[in-house]
């Protein structure tokens, strides 16, 4: 007996998907590069980035893995990456090549010791991957007074080669029964930009609201220079030296131009592992040029704790001192003490 067997029709592949599969297999990299740890061991992997102290690195079997940069001993990979020194803000590029002692080896510079590598990240990394930001929300409630808070604080930065664009957001609203409420609202966009060795430009503009200061508004746009004291992979210390202009609306006041001068102080420590923890802080002072005797204040000071992974809790502290309101002529200050849970991505 001779049974006929008829072939499926066989269709062709949509172009589109065709095109995916071979956009793929182009973009696809090998997992080619080595991280030789301290203990002897070796990881074949795709090197992802280094940020403040740790790597994150892509294998077969282990998916992403999380290594403390104190425990590398020698990297490699033939694709070319950023390099950031703690001695020097201008960004290196090349293959990360070592020598026989584990230094990285680029032309035309020293042997670099991997304790001076601040962070790592491939020159033809996707747009997406150069940002990291977090969010946090928090509330309260106190019967006996019925007062709710609400509290939302955000932080965005896009970074680049030599600069870096960081979108900043603080708020608070303070809700009592048969009272007037309370808001705050500070809104920032900062742009960094690197001079020369642990020089910087730091350009701000701002937007302000604060009731409790009789604030309406203030638009200030303002710019000076930095510089890095101490740039690590556990510590970034820096200040600032230079000037702003302001547009201010006060209650039952005028609109008024302020000349200020302007000093920060930013620090920040971190520790990536075990669990993760992010203390940051920042001071401004802005002296008035145009308003003899008065100078404003603006603090800020953050502790993050993670509880799982990417999930933050938070414990801030901010305050806002203004030596000579113009609508008193007398101090005015407003701070307070918050607490939030936030999510992180990036970092």
């Amino acid at each position: 007996m001779i049974r006929i067997v008829r072939r499926a029709e066989m269709r062709p592949m949509p172009l589109f998907v065709l095109l995916f599969l071979c956009a793929a297999i182009a973009f696809a990299r090998q997992k080619t590069d080595t991280a030789t740890l301290v203990n002897g061991n070796e990881v074949t992997c795709e090197v992802l980035n280094l940020s403040r102290g740790v790597l994150k690195a892509k294998t077969d079997s282990l998916s992403t893995v999380s290594i403390r940069w104190e425990d590398v001993r020698r990297i490699q990979s033939s694709f070319t990456y950023e390099i950031v020194l703690s001695d020097s803000s201008a960004p290196l590029f090349g293959a990360l090549t070592p020598d026989a002692s584990g230094n990285l080896v680029l032309a035309g510079h020293a042997p670099i010791p991997l304790i001076s590598v601040v962070s790592l990240t491939p020159a033809r990394s996707h747009v997406l991957n150069r940002f990291n930001g977090d969010v946090d929300f928090g509330y309260s409630f106190q019967k006996s007074q019925s007062t709710t808070q609400f509290n939302f604080d955000g932080d965005l930065v896009y970074k680049h080669k030599a600069a870096s664009l960081d979108l900043d957001v603080s708020s608070t609203l303070l809700l009592r029964d048969q009272t007037d409420s309370t808001r705050r609202l500070q809104a920032g966009l900062t742009l960094y930009r690197t001079l020369s060795r642990a020089n910087f430009v730091e350009s701000l503009g701002q937007f302000s609201y604060n009731s409790e200061q009789n604030l309406i508004q203030r638009y200030l746009g303002g710019s000076g220079i930095g510089h890095y004291f101490v740039r690590t992979n556990r510590v970034l210390l820096s200040a600032v030296a230079g000037g702003a202009f302001a547009l201010e609306h006060y209650s039952s006041s005028p609109q008024r131009s302020e000349g200020d001068a302007l000093l920060a102080v930013n620090t920040q420590v971190f520790k990536l592992y075990s669990p993760k923890l992010d203390i940051s802080s920042y001071f401004r002072l802005w002296p008035s040029l145009s308003d003899s005797g008065r100078f404003r204040i603006d603090a800020n000071a953050k502790v993050k704790i993670e509880v799982v992974k990417d999930m933050f809790v938070s414990f801030s502290f901010f305050d806002n001192y203004d030596r000579k309101n113009p609508t008193t002529s007398m101090p005015l200050n407003d701070y307070g003490v918050t607490v939030s849970l936030g999510y992180s991505f990036n970092r």
